[in-house]
């Protein structure tokens, strides 16, 4: 519960900064730029060296790569049926299509299942919904800003890209079993720690009230997804289609219906992918995402 309240806070926080003028119009990119080319890559050579890469746990990882390739066909389709600039396109494939597993369900898997849900979730966070925003997501965002860029002008921008380079590396020491010394693990532990605040300050930073109503249509479209049609297709094929009816199913469940990922928000807007819309996404989805998650476990009880 303690980082819901941080949450609620910082986002609050960052609000208020922005009314008060102190960091001036430049100062919410200035952030971003801080959290995409030093607290991205701190975050993945982190974390990533540490997942344990287990057969059984399997959909834990595939479940994120699902959700993310259902919002990029899901708003593919949509924006043949109403009207949607290709900048919007692309803000709600990205933002609907990778959920805040971290941040905001580390807490609430602890408090539902335990230490064995918070176990899982890890895994789900690190395995999948990293892996996801590090690999499919950095891949489509360059891919939709990239203009008339070739494929291989396209390829050299991702890697040439700091946090990419710093996923492969964690990689790589992973796949490689080479373990950080006791120092340098304390030292990124240490630097990686601000990470979440910073970055929701920067969410708060950039949210603009006149925005929201400018916005209201799309913001529903993509709530819709992540929020609802998300969670219900991982139901149906957790659930249902592979009779995974057991904690590593719920987890799967839950983690489809938590708001979207603030990280992936901030590199969607610095990009110019719709920057409101972007920045709202998060804003709005993770606080409404909070009870779903507390309803959906009282749900398949009964399912």
């Amino acid at each position: 519960m303690d980082n819901l309240i941080l949450l609620t806070v910082s986002i609050l926080a960052g609000f208020v900064l922005r009314q008060s003028g102190l960091f001036g119009p430049e100062g919410p990119r200035s952030l971003n730029r801080l959290i995409i080319y030093f607290f991205i890559p701190v975050v993945a050579l982190y974390h990533i060296p540490k997942i344990s890469l287990q057969l059984d746990l399997i959909w834990l990882t595939i479940t994120p790569f699902l959700i993310f390739l259902g919002s990029v066909l899901f708003f593919q389709l949509l924006s043949r049926l109403i009207l949607m600039n290709p900048s919007t396109k692309g803000a709600l494939m990205l933002t609907a299509g990778i959920s805040s597993t971290s941040f905001v369900g580390f807490p609430i898997f602890e408090l539902l299942y335990g230490p064995e849900g918070l176990a899982y979730g890890i895994i789900l966070s690190l395995s999948g919904t990293i892996l996801v925003f590090n690999t499919a997501g950095i891949s489509t965002l360059f891919y939709l800003t990239s203009g008339r860029n070739s494929p291989w002008q396209i390829a050299k921008s991702i890697l040439r890209f700091p946090p990419f380079i710093c996923f492969v590396i964690a990689m790589l020491l992973n796949l490689l079993s080479i373990p950080y010394t006791p120092w340098l693990d304390t030292l990124l532990g240490k630097l990686a720690a601000p990470f979440a605040v910073i970055a929701l300050l920067s969410i708060g930073m950039q949210i603009d009230l006149q925005d929201s109503r400018s916005q209201f249509k799309y913001l529903l479209w993509g709530q819709g997804y992540k929020l609802l049609l998300a969670p219900i297709l991982t139901y149906l094929l957790i659930w249902h289609l592979l009779d995974m009816q057991n904690l590593i199913g719920r987890i799967c469940i839950l983690g489809a219906a938590i708001g979207p990922m603030n990280a992936m928000s901030i590199l969607t807007a610095e990009k110019g992918l719709n920057p409101p819309l972007a920045i709202l996404m998060p804003t709005v989805g993770i606080p409404l995402s909070i009870p779903l998650l507390f309803l959906i476990d009282w749900l398949l009880a009964f399912a």
